[in-house]
């Protein structure tokens, strides 16, 4: 009896689970289904995949097909253990749905036709899985649909003949680019090119006005042509002028270019196709793009076009990235090099600087210690020991491993220099392929690190000195290509670095400093960074208002697969990215929905120097597209890469409130009446971090109060009084 109650009491408690977890599996299938088909136009949107569904439910018979092909080839992926990132993201299944559409579309079905589309599908996963593991692991190279145009020649010839799938017909340059939009889901016609196009609206403006520019370029050229010819173009267009590349005038020289190439071939190969009774399909783009792709990549420099070397999201998200990584963080080489140094020192002689900067080695700085009087020494400055900057500590600039270490030359008395040593006493780090750092004229046996040992920014590898080529103490920083000592330089920039101002002190995110300029490294305050510091694990409940309405999400960071620290929104799934590193906190981006309140947090906490400094102001950049009223951001998307400004600039500064932090900020463009359009306000209490951000945009105001949330208490738990801004949690 006992057994019975017992096992009828986990049945019922399997019925109550088994539907929420029966509807979640659901759900999740549904948005791979989705995700497959949003493979088709580049996008990772769940939305432009249904609606991409809903193009090919015009014909019901190929629409149930692509389900069909779809759902066998993510079992097939499962069966086979195959990546599970990989199946959920639909690049296992998008080249099965491509099988599924273009054989439902050139035969009727039957038992014979339904076995070989069976058959084609699961080769289709096979082939993908491979060339997944060749092009994309071994070169870097995207799979496309090279796995459909592989199963479907090989296939098509066991079906019995039909009509081909992609008949197009020329009906006049609107009709033909909507039958060349349904053509990328085998569908010619116009009412799914419409869809297809929504779709394509939603996904990526930029990419849309590439697609009807190439392909109207192509009707010009050859009406006859553009249908077939035109579908191939629009797709090289998409895929390098907004893809694999950051939208902008060289990318749409890139596009144009391989659009010709991918023409060439078109006419190249159809005939050749017609011989053997094959449609030619979209083997232009899957030949072109590759190509291109793979001679881009042996360029020595990534100048412009720009290749995508992040997570790649829109074409218009990739464009905003880029340029605020560039204009926020200065030149990108993947390493940011801060003073080496602690306290203030001078430049005394920069970039070019006619003594010893020029030529190969024009890219250099000299800094010295100077004092009010903008004098190097004490006394009359006639020994090493009078100079204000011998045997200072020299920094590592930015982590990396010491690459060589020169020790053993002596420091030359003052006035006189060793033109046998020339750069004296150095230790050079390595950074990054092509990127190493040379401290130079060093004093002798004062280096700290020998060669092989890994640094962090900010360790000391030596004392400054008066070696080699120096007739007075200074530090020589160079940027060079190699460990080679007196190699050429390479162009030069200090981050994160802070220089006095008529009211106070300006943080550079990036600067090359001239002569008689004096900088300093941002000095970490463990009490500032403290409060700035967000736990592995920590959750904290959001409850945000604008007057009008109000919601919660709850908040939880976290450390994603790449190693990158984020915010996650638990209801609206949108991810904010940051670091926290020596200099402070920086918010890098935000990406999800547009209504989690991580995106005020991106606003108002841009980003913080860790510095106590009362004094100190510092400027960052924000996207503008977000502040722009709704009706001009579509209008903004299509100008945007040809030089339209790309960002809001920010102004902010910190202050003492009581015991809290009082982050502000406000933007440097205003309404005609004088106020900023942003103006910012986060407050931060010790143990508590982060507590509210208050946000005014174009005078609409919007707060979000944040809370920890406690963890769950556990019976005979003991609780604990802590004090809030509001009064007191219990946990």
């Amino acid at each position: 009896m006992a057994v019975s109650a017992a096992h009828a009491a986990l049945a019922a408690g399997w019925r109550v689970d088994a539907a929420p977890r029966a509807g979640a599996a659901a759900q999740r299938l549904a948005e791979t289904l989705c995700l497959t088909y949003a493979q088709l136009l580049f996008s990772r949107s769940p939305l432009v995949g249904a609606l991409l569904l809903l193009a090919t439910a015009t014909a019901p018979a190929a629409a149930l097909a692509g389900v069909a092909s779809v759902l066998l080839a993510l079992a097939t992926a499962s069966a086979l253990g195959l990546p599970p990132e990989q199946r959920r993201s639909g690049q296992l299944s998008y080249n099965a749905l491509m099988v599924g559409l273009a054989l439902s579309a050139l035969t009727p079905p039957s038992p014979f036709s339904l076995g070989v589309l069976a058959v084609a599908v699961v080769a289709s996963v096979l082939v993908t899985a491979a060339l997944h593991l060749s092009l994309g692991v071994g070169h870097g190279l995207p799979v496309l649909t090279l796995p459909f145009l592989a199963v479907f020649y090989l296939t098509v010839g066991a079906l019995p003949q039909g009509a081909a799938p992609l008949a197009l017909s020329n009906d006049g340059l609107l009709a033909s680019y909507l039958q060349a939009l349904g053509s990328i889901l085998c569908a010619p016609r116009v009412d799914a090119g419409l869809l297809v196009l929504a779709a394509l609206l939603l996904h990526s403006r930029i990419a849309a006005a590439l697609s009807l520019s190439v392909f109207a370029l192509a009707f010009a050229l050859s009406p006859a042509m553009a249908p077939s010819l035109g579908l191939n173009a629009m797709l090289v267009a998409m895929a390098l002028g907004a893809v694999w590349f950051i939208p902008g005038p060289a990318s749409y020289a890139l596009a144009l270019a391989g659009s010709l190439v991918s023409g060439a071939l078109g006419l190249g190969l159809s005939a050749r196709f017609e011989r053997l009774g094959l449609p030619i399909l979209i083997v232009p783009f899957n030949l072109t793009v590759p190509l291109v792709l793979y001679v881009m990549r042996q360029r020595v420099s990534d100048g412009g076009p720009h290749a995508v070397d992040f997570a790649p999201g829109t074409p218009e998200q990739n464009l905003a990235y880029f340029h605020s990584r560039r204009e926020r963080f200065g030149a990108v080489r993947g390493v940011r090099l801060t003073a080496p140094f602690r306290g203030r020192w001078t430049c005394t002689q920069g970039v070019s600087g006619g003594i010893t900067h020029e030529g190969v080695w024009r890219h250099a700085l000299d800094f010295e210690v100077l004092d009010a009087d903008g004098r190097a020494f004490s006394s009359l400055g006639s020994s090493l020991e009078d100079y204000s900057c011998y045997r200072l500590p020299v920094t590592a600039p930015a982590a990396g491993v010491v690459a060589r270490v020169i020790d053993h030359v002596p420091d030359n008395p003052v006035g006189e220099v060793n033109l046998d040593d020339n750069w004296g006493n150095v230790v050079i780090v390595y950074h990054a392929p092509g990127v190493y750092s040379c401290l130079a004229h060093l004093a002798p046996g004062s280096a700290r690190v020998r060669e092989g040992d890994a640094v962090a920014v900010g360790d000391v590898l030596a004392l400054c000195g008066n070696s080699g080529r120096s007739a007075t103490p200074h530090l020589h920083l160079q940027l060079q290509a190699s460990a080679d000592v007196g190699a050429a330089t390479i162009p030069i920039e200090l981050h994160d670095v802070v220089g006095p101002t008529a009211s106070g002190e300006l943080l550079h995110a990036a600067r090359v400093p001239s002569r008689g300029e004096v900088i300093r490294r941002v000095e970490a305050d463990d009490e500032r960074a403290q409060l700035l510091r967000l736990g592995y694990g920590e959750s904290r409940h959001a409850r945000y208002t604008d007057g009008r309405r109000e919601r919660s999400e709850e908040l939880t960071a976290g450390i994603d697969l790449l190693g990158r620290c984020v915010l996650r929104s638990e209801s609206t799934d949108a991810v904010l990215y940051y670091e926290h590193g020596p200099s402070g906190f920086t918010v890098h981006d935000v990406v999800g929905a547009s209504a989690s309140s991580l995106h005020l947090l991106r606003v108002a906490l841009s980003r913080v120097p860790s510095d106590a400094s009362t004094s100190l102001r510092w400027s960052d950049r924000l996207p503008l597209r977000p502040f722009l009223p709704v009706w001009l951001r579509a209008l903004y998307d299509v100008v945007s890469p040809l030089g339209a400004p790309s960002s809001l600039s920010m102004s902010y500064s910190a202050r003492r409130e009581g015991a809290s932090l009082l982050v502000e900020g406000r933007s440097d463009r205003s309404s005609r009446d004088g106020t900023p359009w942003v103006v910012s306000a986060a407050r931060l209490s010790p143990g508590l971090g982060l507590v509210s951000v208050d946000l005014r945009v174009r005078g609409r105001r919007q707060r979000v109060d944040l809370s920890p949330v406690a963890p769950p208490v556990e019976e005979g738990a003991r609780i604990t009084i802590l004090p809030t801004e509001r009064g007191t949690a219990h946990v």
